[in-house]
């Protein structure tokens, strides 16, 4: 035994079978919204993946003329190092000048490496036997000035 269902009767007029205009632009409206702030996340995902970049490469440079200045003679280290500015060519001395290029090649006429050796009688912090140095790259970023420093110690050994 079957039971039947009544059929409810169709409504009177068109049928509908798909979207109507206004509901069409709806949606694309909707769908270019989305798509715009994805577009608009990436631009911005890599802006800060390219400054990130940058910045990664002025640590690796003041890492290198770290590993320079450690690996010389405790006395020639003033000589050597003390002043050294790219951006004044005259005071880049013979064994900096390697970073010197590396440093104009990762971050272009627009970086900067400066290096300052202290003594203890230029700052009363500095223990005797001791050196410190500090290191600065500089480069623009959006049309600002960005610096990273590293200070770090050296002492004579063997004494």
């Amino acid at each position: 035994m079957t039971l039947c269902h009544p059929i409810a009767p169709r409504a009177r007029g068109r049928r509908r079978n798909g979207f109507t205009l206004v509901e069409l632009l709806v949606a694309l409206f909707i769908l270019s919204i989305g798509i715009l702030s994805i577009a608009r996340l990436l631009v911005f995902s890599q802006h800060h993946a390219f400054h990130g970049r940058t910045e990664t490469q002025a640590t690796a440079l003041a890492e290198e003329i770290r590993e320079k200045i450690l690996s010389e003679n405790f006395d020639d280290l003033v000589t050597i190092f003390d002043g050294v500015d790219t951006e004044l060519p005259g005071t880049v001395t013979v064994p900096c000048q390697e970073w010197a290029a590396h440093l104009g090649a990762r971050l272009g006429f627009d970086g900067r490496g400066r290096v300052q050796v202290l003594e203890p009688f230029e700052d009363p912090d500095i223990v005797d036997g001791m050196r410190t140095v500090v290191v600065e790259i500089t480069w623009l970023e959006s049309g600002q000035e960005r610096s990273l420093p590293l200070r770090f110690s050296v002492t004579q050994m063997g004494v």
